[in-house]
């Protein structure tokens, strides 16, 4: 299947999508036995992505920090997060290149804070805008009105990331950070 219709609210886990170059990409939900390949993930991540998905500096960080956030992100509460990530076969094993996510602060919020993150290998290739309109199609799916996404203000491959999913949004100036408000309550 290439790209999925980002107007349909149903999202049917795993699915295979297309990159621009042609290389197709499996997406599935994550799983608590992810926490290595999570790791692994944060391992491959230029510095500068690094600093761009979690806004501090960690060249030098511990790895048994790492080793359990990983832990602590692979294993979701899933009444009130959702974690979608996309995986590649390499050398027989699967290795994840991105992970799109968001979580409310309590389950039956109307809205969540989001994130994602796409191994510096595999930026410009859409693999962002695809996982990203997955996760919008999650929201949805789960009834949620708006998804909060924080970047920096120089980040123009998130700023483009938004505009390319048509979503209605709002972007506020926050301590040197733009808070955007993705409005889910109208189709795109």
């Amino acid at each position: 299947m290439d790209q999925p219709d980002t107007l349909n609210p149903q999202l049917s886990l795993p699915i295979t999508l297309t990159i621009r170059d042609g290389r197709p990409i499996l997406v599935r939900h994550i799983r608590p036995d992810d926490a290595g390949r999570l790791v692994d993930l944060f391992w491959c991540l230029s510095s500068e992505t690094r600093w761009r998905r979690f806004f501090v500096p960690l060249d030098h960080v511990d790895p048994d920090l790492v080793w359990k956030t990983a832990q602590r992100l692979a294993a979701i509460d899933s009444a009130r997060e959702v974690a979608l990530v996309a995986v590649i076969e390499q050398q027989g094993q699967e290795t994840i290149i991105a992970v799109a996510r968001f979580a409310s602060d309590r389950a039956g919020e109307p809205g969540a804070e989001c994130s994602i993150v796409v191994r510096d290998d595999y930026h410009g290739l859409g693999l962002g805008t695809q996982m990203f309109n997955l996760l919008i199609q999650a929201a949805r799916q789960r009834n949620l009105r708006q998804l909060v996404l924080l970047t920096q203000c120089d980040n123009l491959a998130t700023l483009a990331l938004v505009q390319h999913t048509n979503v209605p949004h709002t972007v506020q100036l926050s301590s040197g950070y733009y808070e955007i408000h993705l409005e889910l309550t109208h189709e795109a």
